[in-house]
């Protein structure tokens, strides 16, 4: 299994950077390596610069930028099948607790569990394996084999990102079924008492959005006789949970029609009444403006937009973006009731994300504490800085 390993050696900087636990290596940080470009895979050793002892392990990435993505800091490593099991073991266990409340979480999350651009998502007996590299090629089919049994899956859903997909290079195409095959691509699952479908083939990324489950749970146990709004409400997560805790209304608003279409079948999934929900298909911008000059405000008001940021150029306008939400859900908050804002854009530091804030509630001369504030559950481990997307903050206006 594999190939024969790779010895390699990184400028100082960069052999700092891994020893305290960066998984990315870039093709200029390699002062010594291989004299060709090996394939896809193959197991690199990275050696100490002063004593030439191993001290991390890695994969060879011939097409990236990331040359090598590190899948154990460690001083020995025998990479078998064996290897393998273990670590989705180990991943399996730092789930554990949650699985006494939840059906749908993740079960790999990339680096942070030692396998660099590997993602899977578990809705019930199916699990969604999402692949963003080809360095996974060679040990596809050992994961693809163990993972029903340590998992409890009967079916994998085969998924590669936008660059693979056209890929002949894997033994599996694009949104192929592995195991059992599914009568219905619409997959019930369960999280803290409120079922949602998952679209494991057709969804966006892996079918479903899991990383919000602390704060959709946060709305639900606060929701008791409130009006909701739940921006980029998508397909209904936050709103579902705080109809479910007991709200009086919710009002979803999303630029989709489709995702208010899945969002109307996660209400009645749960067996919800139809008549307190109020779907607005629209921009967010200008339907919130609209909202303010009807004078409507709301005792929670959530406000989770897709990434704004996803290169280093776009900061500064999506900061400004976070800051004009920000404005719009102050004034459309009740006095004592909850504004939540949620950014998934790695590039924006918590610290940037706060003071966006900060700034909009002067804008609008309103005063806030904060009440809550989660980056990411226990499926979604952090362990390295650039690993940090998810920050949502909860505030109470005073």
């Amino acid at each position: 299994m594999g190939n024969s390993s790779l010895a390699i050696k990184l400028s100082k900087s960069a052999e700092t950077a891994v020893k305290k636990g960066h998984p990315w290596i870039f093709e200029k940080s390699i002062i010594k390596g291989p004299a060709n470009n090996p394939q896809a895979g193959s197991l690199c050793v990275l050696f100490d610069r002063s004593n030439n002892r191993p001290y991390a392990f890695g994969l060879w990435d011939p097409e990236e930028i990331i040359r090598i993505k590190v899948i154990a800091h460690d001083s020995k490593l025998q990479l078998s099948e064996t290897y393998w099991i273990e670590k989705l073991e180990v991943a399996k266990e730092k789930r554990k607790l949650l699985l006494q409340y939840v059906t749908g979480y993740r079960a790999i999350h990339g680096e942070n569990d030692g396998f660099p651009g590997l993602i899977l998502d578990i809705y019930d007996k199916v699990g969604v394996l999402k692949v963003y590299s080809k360095i996974w090629k060679p040990y596809l089919e050992t994961l693809t084999q163990a993972i029903p049994s340590i998992f409890q899956v009967e079916s994998i859903v085969f998924r590669l990102n936008r660059k693979l997909e056209g890929s002949k290079e894997f033994a599996y195409q694009q949104g192929q079924v592995i195991g059992k095959k599914l009568s219905n691509e619409r997959i019930p699952f369960s999280e803290y008492g409120v079922k949602f479908y998952a679209y494991p083939i057709s969804g966006h990324k892996t079918g479903f959005f899991l990383d919000q489950r602390p704060n959709r749970y946060w709305v639900q146990q606060h929701a008791k006789e409130k009006t909701i709004l739940d921006v980029f409400s998508y397909v209904g997560g936050f709103g579902i949970h705080g109809l479910k805790g007991g709200a009086k209304s919710l009002t979803s608003m999303d630029i989709s029609a489709q995702a208010m279409d899945v969002a109307k079948e996660n209400l009645l999934l749960n067996q919800l009444k139809i008549e307190k929900w109020h779907p607005l298909v629209g921009d967010a911008f200008k339907e919130l403006e609209n909202l303010i000059q009807s004078r409507t405000v709301f005792d929670i008001v959530v406000i989770d937009p897709p990434s704004f940021a996803k290169q280093n150029s776009e900061v500064e306008v999506a900061l400004k973006q976070y800051q004009r939400l920000a404005e719009l859900g102050a004034k459309l908050t009740r006095k004592g009731g909850y504004l939540l804002l949620g950014s998934c854009s790695s590039r924006i530091t918590l610290e940037d994300f706060k003071i966006s804030h900060e700034l909009a509630f002067q804008q609008t001369n309103t005063h806030w504490k904060i009440v809550n504030e989660i980056l990411h559950d226990v499926d979604h481990p952090i362990t390295y800085l650039e690993g940090i997307y998810l920050k949502t903050i909860t505030y109470q206006k005073s």
